[in-house]
């Protein structure tokens, strides 16, 4: 929604918001911008030349809906209003439902370098390098699109980008995976060219459709093979349509995050870009708040955030940090997100953890959502396998900690609510102990 806002303010409306919880750096980008933010809901704010846009979070009891009705004004879906205002320019779309932030980010970073500022950027998290999830765009937008409730299906892209696709937010779909992937293949259809993971091409029915493919397997038309990793990232080869073409650095850790970079190259070749010149320019990029995030660095402990919170994140997460890091210990902090994902996923949640050391599980993230009975992280607690599991309510987090981590030490902080909240108060405690 904070991009959405500042897309409409770029275009000389004026923007107000409001929100329960707002995020203060969130706040401070929109204030920046003069878009003013209040904290809670109250239809008393409202003009009678409104235009009322809301978020799939948000229900018709909402005192500001109720009132918009009673005022009979405009009331958009996101979703609706971002096609508007984008009505105008080419799209370049990213959806899937695992990896679309960062893909997105790597491609309108690596086309902004190199078109200026033809080129804007409508993302879901907040990248590193210009603290925001929203740059200004002339002819084109790189946009993240959201498949949880199929509001991707508003959109024709002239080129659509599809990271993955798994069993994620099935209560917008009727409980039943098949609804989703026929979503997916109904977007196949809409608008121009696709370009598919491969993981993506082994569930869809892409027959007919206008395909180009990446991944690390030999039939794809843009294979990436890792080569060296390191603390900061990996060296891969490059073969388009079998043959090596090119070497080069992706500076972010991270097997899927490297195999999903290959999409910018079959998005340079579309555009007629020289693709050496995409392997320089992936060399700046910096990442996205919350993404392998790095929050504090030092010989003798690490702290990494991220926002996975489904079971299959969480297990590429911690392959990832102990292929790259190698770690004495891996210490997991975790906050499942949503009640329902919790519910649907509850035999993959008490296995994706191994591989992990301690696991610190505290309490379920609402994200407005209703308690369901028996659904509660201290049961999850008791189920969870192959690894040491102990239940700790947030604020107790950065002292438990404090009291069990040593030398050697990764802690990787995981989940899409507010866990991230804690970060700053598990890094003063370490820099106290470790003089840093």
């Amino acid at each position: 929604m904070s991009a959405l806002a500042q897309l409409i303010k770029s275009q000389g409306f004026d923007v107000r918001g409001s929100d329960i919880s707002p995020q203060e750096e969130v706040e401070r980008i929109l204030y920046s911008q003069g878009i003013e933010v209040f904290h809670g809901h109250d239809g008393r704010r409202l003009k009678k030349n409104d235009t009322v846009i809301i978020s799939e979070a948000i229900d018709r009891d909402n005192p500001e809906i109720r009132e918009a009705e009673n005022m009979g004004l405009k009331i958009w879906h996101r979703a609706q209003a971002l096609r508007y205002f984008l009505r105008d320019k080419k799209i370049i779309a990213i959806t899937g439902t695992h990896g679309k932030t960062t893909t997105t980010y790597i491609i309108a970073r690596v086309l902004r370098e190199i078109l200026g500022e033809k080129v804007g950027m409508i993302l879901g998290g907040i990248a590193v390098d210009y603290g925001n999830n929203f740059l200004p765009g002339k002819e084109l937008y790189v946009v993240e699109l959201d498949e949880s409730d199929g509001s991707f299906l508003n959109f024709h892209p002239e080129i659509k980008v599809i990271t993955s696709i798994d069993c994620d937010h099935l209560e917008n779909y009727g409980d039943n995976f098949l609804m989703l992937k026929k979503s997916f293949e109904q977007f196949l259809t809409q608008g121009g060219i696709n370009i598919l993971n491969e993981e993506s091409i082994g569930v869809l029915d892409t027959s007919g459709r206008e395909v180009m493919s990446y991944g690390c397997g030999n039939v794809v038309n843009y294979q990436g093979e890792i080569v060296e990793k390191d603390l900061r990232g990996s060296k891969l080869h490059l073969y388009k349509n079998s043959k090596k073409v090119l070497k080069y650095y992706f500076p972010l850790i991270g097997y899927k995050l490297a195999i999903n970079s290959l999409s910018v190259f079959a998005i340079g070749d579309l555009l007629g870009l020289n693709l050496n010149l995409i392997a320089e320019k992936i060399r700046i990029l910096k990442g996205v708040e919350r993404r392998y995030e790095f929050k504090y660095l030092s010989p003798e402990i690490k702290l990494i955030e991220d926002y996975a919170h489904h079971p299959r994140e969480i297990s590429e997460v911690i392959t990832t940090v102990k292929d790259y890091l190698r770690p004495q210990r891996l210490i997991v902090v975790f906050q499942p997100h949503r009640y329902t994902r919790t519910r649907y996923l509850w035999g993959d949640f008490r296995e994706c953890f191994k591989g992990s050391d301690v696991l610190l599980l505290t309490d379920i993230y609402h994200a407005f959502e209703n308690p369901i009975p028996g659904i509660e992280s201290p049961r999850l607690a008791e189920e969870i396998k192959g690894v040491e599991c102990i239940y700790v309510k947030k604020n107790n987090i950065p002292e438990h900690l404090l009291q069990m981590c040593k030398l050697g030490d990764i802690i990787l902080i995981l989940g899409a609510g507010d866990i991230n909240k804690i970060s700053h108060l598990i890094v003063e405690k370490i820099k106290n102990v470790f003089n840093r």
